[in-house]
C-alpha cells in the first residue's frame, strides 16, 4: 500500500519539480489556502506554541504569525520538492553562505565537526554547502516508514554531495575510518523527544522544554568543535547562513553548555524572524513533572 502511494504521488512530485519558480509559488500559495483555511492544519498547536513563545503580543499579531509561519512551511515543502529539478548554480545562487574559512580550517586540519541548526528558515536548502565545505556532511535524520518516499527524501537531500545518516548511527561514523574527507555531523538538533524518551529538559523561550543532547554528548566524547548554523531569509526563495562556534572542544566546557547555547542562539534568531519557525511541533507537550524517564535539568532551569 505504501509502494502504490508513492507511485501515485511521485508523477506529480515530478512535475512541481520542473515547474518555474512564479508556477512554484502560485501552488504553495494554493496549498497553503487550503491547508490554513480549509484543513485548519495544526491550528491549536500553533496557535497555543505562539502564546507560550510571545505572551505579550496581541491576538491579532499571533493570528498574523499563524499564518504567516504556514504559508511559509508551504513554501519549504515546494522547496525541497523543487531541489529534485535545480541546478547547482541555482541553488548556489538562492542559498548563499559566509563564514566558511573557519569550518574548513578543522577539516583540512582533519578534525571532525558537528554544525547544530533548527527548523528556522531554510532547513532544507542547506545541503547546498557541502559544495563549498571541505568537510563531507553527514546529515542525521529520522528515517521515514514508507520506504519509497524515504528513499526519495534520501536522494533529493544527497543530491548536492552530502550523505544522510539515521540518527541512532551519527556517533558510529566518529569511530570508521572515511578516507580522506572529514565528517561534518549536520544536527537538525530542536526536535522534541517522544513521550517515553523526554528525559533531558531546558528553559526555551522561559518554558521548560524536553530536549536530546546527542550534539552535546558526541561533542564531549570526541572533543570535538561544534558550530550553530544561523539560516536567514532574505525574501522569498532566497536564504543567507552564517556559522557560529559555541566552542572550540566539546569535551572543555560545562555539562549543558553546547545545548544551551544552541537554544540560546535559535531563540534569538527566530525572535528576529518569528514566522519562519515551524511552530506546529508539540514542543512543550512533556514537562519534568509528566516525564516517565529520570530527568537531567539544566542548570537554566534547576
Amino acid at each position: 500500500m505504501q509502494a502504490v502511494a508513492f507511485y501515485l504521488f511521485y508523477p506529480i512530485i515530478w512535475i512541481i519539480s520542473r515547474l518555474p519558480f512564479r508556477l512554484a509559488y502560485v501552488l504553495s500559495d494554493f496549498v497553503f489556502l487550503i491547508l490554513y483555511y480549509v484543513v485548519g492544519y495544526r491550528k491549536e498547536v500553533i496557535k497555543k506554541n505562539l502564546k507560550i513563545a510571545f505572551p505579550n503580543k496581541s491576538d491579532a499579531e499571533r493570528k498574523e504569525l499563524a499564518k504567516k509561519s504556514t504559508q511559509h512551511f508551504c513554501d519549504i515543502f515546494i522547496e525541497m520538492v523543487k531541489s529534485m529539478g535545480m541546478s547547482t548554480e541555482s541553488m548556489r545562487s538562492r542559498f548563499t553562505c559566509d563564514d566558511i574559512e573557519e569550518p574548513n580550517a578543522y577539516a583540512i586540519a582533519g578534525k571532525p565537526i558537528i554544525v547544530m541548526f533548527g527548523h528556522q528558515a531554510s532547513y532544507e536548502w542547506t545541503m547546498v554547502l557541502q559544495e563549498r565545505l571541505a568537510s563531507m556532511v553527514y546529515a542525521v535524520y529520522k528515517p521515514l516508514k514508507n520506504k519509497q518516499f524515504d528513499n526519495l527524501i534520501r536522494s533529493i537531500r544527497k543530491k548536492f554531495g552530502s550523505e544522510m545518516v539515521a540518527m541512532n548511527g551519527a556517533a558510529k561514523l566518529l569511530k570508521t575510518d572515511l578516507g580522506k574527507r572529514t565528517p561534518l555531523i549536520a544536527m537538525v538538533a530542536d526536535q522534541s523527544p517522544a513521550g517515553y524518551r523526554a528525559q533531558s529538559f531546558t528553559k526555551f523561550f522561559n518554558k521548560s522544554s524536553a530536549v536530546f543532547r546527542g550534539s552535546e554528548k558526541m561533542a564531549a566524547d570526541y572533543a570535538l568543535p561544534v558550530f550553530y548554523l544561523k539560516v536567514s531569509k532574505v525574501k522569498r526563495g532566497y536564504y543567507h547562513a552564517e556559522f557560529i562556534k559555541i566552542c572550540d572542544d566539546g569535551s572543555q566546557v560545562p555539562e549543558w553548555y553546547v545545548t544551551d547555547t544552541f537554544f540560546s542562539l535559535l531563540e534569538a534568531q527566530i525572535k528576529e524572524q518569528p514566522e519562519y519557525y515551524l511552530w506546529s511541533h508539540k514542543r512543550w507537550k512533556i514537562t519534568p513533572e509528566t516525564a516517565t524517564r529520570a530527568v537531567e535539568l539544566s542548570p537554566l532551569i534547576r
